[in-house]
């Protein structure tokens, strides 16, 4: 992907204090705006990409992220180690 995100699932929370739900924060700034159609407006995001998003049918990109404020941090763990 161009900017270098993966568009694999949508973001969620891990077990960690610093983690936060991009869903979650985009359904908040989306119930401020008054309609998905005006935040997206507002954050020159095309509407179909924020439904999509919203749907679950494609993750948070850079451009969603970007207006959340938010980046995407990705990090490996040994087998055995991994968090539930």
């Amino acid at each position: 992907m161009a900017d270098g995100l993966s568009e694999e699932a949508p973001a969620r929370p891990v077990e960690d204090g610093g983690a936060v739900d991009a869903l979650a924060q985009l359904e908040e700034v989306i119930h401020a705006a008054g309609s998905a159609a005006a935040w997206a407006a507002a954050a020159g995001i095309s509407p179909a990409y924020v439904s999509d998003v919203r749907l679950g049918r494609r993750a948070p990109g850079a451009a969603v992220l970007r207006a959340l404020r938010l980046q995407r941090v990705v990090s490996y763990v040994p087998v055995g180690e991994a968090r539930p």
